[in-house]
């Protein structure tokens, strides 16, 4: 791996590699990727802010049903989604009593299941415990600045066809190589500037965060809740995530097999009703039936 993929995994992504690790303080359960200033609160004080999301995005994803066999065979209902919640108090942070009043602006992803592939991975604990899927998920931490109004529909438009084509493909052949989500491949000559191995943080997703838990998690520097620039950062940012289908020693693939790998680029493109801060303005605005059907799937944890 290269020093500058290293540098910039976050501890809990390092914790999955390495005997004795200690978990962040607050998110013990080392499955999500965690910057910027979520690190200053716990994981369930997180996921009650996030839940109540000013804005949201779903984007459909190819997937599989990781609670049975390894399988070539994708089914529809998989999604990768981003909740936008922007006014989360200092005074829930891991240390409350440095508090002065401000709030925090909170990024959270999620790669959801369809609601019937969880129920099964939830009634049966030897489906996470002996699972032959390893799904590796990368996500550019730095991505572009996007108009809030611009329709898109998760296809990275930003991307040329031949760049996209051949990350999936390096991707792909790295995983093959050794099954390991943290050895990356180099950057494909066909992305040029358009993307940077340097600001990608990786992580093996738990088979039991397919119920909406969240992979990643960021947070904006402490700010007046009047002052929405924070917000309005977050919801014009688009993030490429890179999900890699792959497989450990319990599936028996062949000797030939690659991976599915898909980018898709999400972002927080409609605000929920009753949200009032200046990008949500111009935003399509989501019902209030999904708006609460994203806080309910935020919510379910499985233990």
């Amino acid at each position: 791996m290269r020093a500058s993929v290293f540098r910039s995994a976050s501890l809990a992504a390092l914790c999955s590699g390495f005997l004795g690790c200690q978990a962040l303080q607050g998110w013990p359960k080392q499955g999500t990727i965690v910057q910027g200033n979520a690190v200053q609160f716990d994981q369930a004080t997180w996921e009650r802010n996030l839940a109540k999301p000013n804005s949201t995005g779903s984007f459909p994803v190819s997937g599989f049903d990781i609670s049975k066999n390894y399988s070539s065979q994708t089914i529809d209902g998989w999604r990768l989604s981003v909740n936008v919640s922007s006014g989360i108090p200092d005074s829930e942070t891991l240390n409350p009593g440095n508090g002065s009043g401000q709030v925090f602006t909170g990024t959270s992803i999620f790669l959801q299941a369809p609601r019937d592939v969880v129920n099964n991975i939830d009634s049966d604990q030897s489906t996470t415990l002996d699972t032959p899927w390893k799904i590796c998920v990368t996500v550019v931490s730095n991505g572009p600045q996007v108009d809030p109004s611009t329709a898109d529909n998760g296809t990275c438009s930003g991307f040329s066809s031949q760049c996209i084509s051949d990350l999936q493909q390096a991707f792909a052949d790295k995983f093959a190589e050794n099954q390991d989500c943290y050895r990356l491949p180099p950057d494909p000559a066909s992305c040029g500037s358009a993307f940077n191995s340097g600001n990608l943080t990786t992580q093996q997703f738990p088979i039991s965060y397919a119920n909406g838990t969240e992979i990643f998690a960021t947070a904006s520097d402490a700010h007046d809740s009047s002052n929405t620039t924070a917000y309005d950062a977050a919801v014009r940012t688009e993030w490429p995530v890179l999900v890699v289908w792959g497989w450990n020693i319990r599936a028996h693939v062949s000797g030939d097999q690659k991976p599915t790998v898909q980018l898709t680029c999400i972002r927080a493109n409609e605000a929920v009703s009753g949200t009032n801060t200046s990008s949500s303005q111009s935003l399509p605005r989501a019902s209030p039936i999904i708006a609460v059907s994203v806080a309910i799937a935020v919510g379910l944890m499985l233990f």
